[in-house]
């Protein structure tokens, strides 16, 4: 899982998240001084898209991704789609962000690839970590993934003028540990 994904990445010299780093070492993959060159994020994929009809509006560039969240109480109507091969680590094809104008939150949707057996405790993390009431988790036998939306407002270190390239990482740091809480369960 989470440790196979790690020790590849660590076999092959690449570079690591500092959350990666920590496990890795944690996980005795690395020594705690060892010469790992930072990951940097990469977004192949950048899609603003009209909620309504997930009709892309424009594909955007990298620099999109140092607009603030808030772009998107501005821009209700609007979701966002991204892609990074980062994501493969954990498990997750791309990630959606928008602003809940229900709930009035910002929120991450994602498809993750967890077994169907870790419902439960799947459902009691999300529960203890972003409020029982504030997310949703179904799972979906058509394409064995967890169809998740969380409110980013719910992870710690979030603030709404924060960069969405910033946000990215706040989720993928949720996740992550959401998968190395799974792995030390297992």
């Amino acid at each position: 899982m989470l440790k196979d994904k790690i020790a590849r990445i660590v076999a092959e010299n690449e570079a690591l998240f500092p959350i990666e780093k920590e496990y890795a070492v944690k996980q005795e993959l690395i020594e705690e001084n060892a010469e790992i060159n930072n990951k940097e994020w990469s977004f192949p994929v950048i899609e603003r898209c009209l909620k309504e009809t997930e009709e892309v509006i424009k594909g955007e560039s990298v620099s999109f991704m140092n607009e603030p969240v808030s772009y998107f109480t501005k821009h209700a109507d609007e979701f966002l789609f991204v892609e990074s091969t980062a994501f493969e680590t954990i498990g997750v094809d791309g990630i959606a962000l928008e602003m809940d104008d229900v709930f009035e939150t910002t929120t991450v949707l994602f498809g993750l690839k967890v077994q169907k057996k870790w419902s439960a405790f799947l459902k009691e993390y999300l529960a203890a970590n972003v409020g029982s009431a504030t997310y949703s988790a179904m799972f979906s036998d058509q394409d064995g993934l967890w169809d998740i939306n969380i409110p980013l407002d719910q992870l710690e270190g979030f603030h709404k003028d924060m960069a969405i390239k910033d946000a990215m990482d706040l989720v993928y740091r949720f996740i992550f540990k959401l998968l190395e809480a799974i792995e030390a369960a297992n």
